[in-house]
């Protein structure tokens, strides 16, 4: 027994207290980025019921929202009204950002950036970038410098990724290397925080149905929850456009 205690004792100091980390794991970044890019390019499509909790200032919004993604980029989300009508709908197809208010009768037409999403999803990112997150795809930053770590307070490895626009700390589990956190930093901005759990599938095939993403600047909270989807559905062009309905003027986000 004193053996099994001094044994425990000393795990736990050469951890500094936390977890230790696994025999045998990869000590280069290129595995956990082959990691992630195995699992961004196992769905090509998603669509999907998304139940969306918005919190700012104390102030909280819910929302109820149809989602479809694809590989390419593209992204459409179609908010509903609590007895299931549409209430307006946003699609990006890569390059313009198209939004439509049936309740205003507002047709928004502009670049596809993260002030134009904004709109809709008050996150600092592209909507590509929302898109991919949607399918259970982690956008990799451009990077100079690629290293990794153990966290051993989190029980994960850590790969950290550096360059001109800026940081992004990835968190994966020690044995499935699942995503389980996302930041990145512009400057020395933190921009976006998310957390990654729930998954659903099998192999690299796999999303979180829990999402929750932070912008401490803007105190911002938005969380996700997947309640309904469909793995790699067929999708028209149609999907992904969005014309305005006779009478109503275009503007310019």
């Amino acid at each position: 027994m004193r053996t099994v205690t001094f044994i425990s004792l000393a795990l736990l100091t050469a951890s500094g207290g936390g977890q230790v980390r696994p025999e045998g794991a990869a000590e280069q970044p290129q595995a956990y980025l082959d990691a992630i890019n195995r699992r961004s390019n196992a769905i090509k499509g998603l669509t999907a019921e998304i139940k969306t909790e918005i919190w700012r200032g104390g102030k909280r919004v819910r929302a109820t929202q149809l989602v479809a993604v694809d590989g390419q980029g593209r992204l459409r989300i179609d908010v509903l009204s609590p007895f299931g009508q549409p209430l307006s709908t946003l699609v990006s197809d890569g390059g313009r950002l198209m939004i439509y208010s049936m309740e205003n009768r507002r047709f928004l037409v502009g670049a596809a950036t993260p002030e134009n999403l904004a709109r809709l999803v008050p996150l600092k990112i592209d909507p590509s970038a929302l898109s991919a997150l949607l399918r259970g795809a982690i956008p990799i930053l451009a990077h100079d410098t690629a290293t990794v770590a153990w966290d051993a307070t989190a029980g994960t490895h850590q790969l950290d990724l550096r360059g001109s626009a800026g940081r992004q700390l990835i968190d994966l589990e020690p044995d499935s290397l699942r995503v389980v956190r996302l930041r990145q930093w512009q400057g020395g901005s933190l921009v976006v925080d998310g957390r990654f759990g729930d998954y659903s599938g099998g192999g690299d095939a796999i999303i979180p149905q829990r999402m929750r993403f932070e912008s401490p600047e803007d105190d911002l909270q938005v969380d996700l929850k997947v309640t309904d989807f469909r793995l790699d559905p067929s999708f028209t062009e149609a999907t992904f456009q969005l014309a305005p309905p006779r009478g109503v003027v275009v503007e310019a986000l």
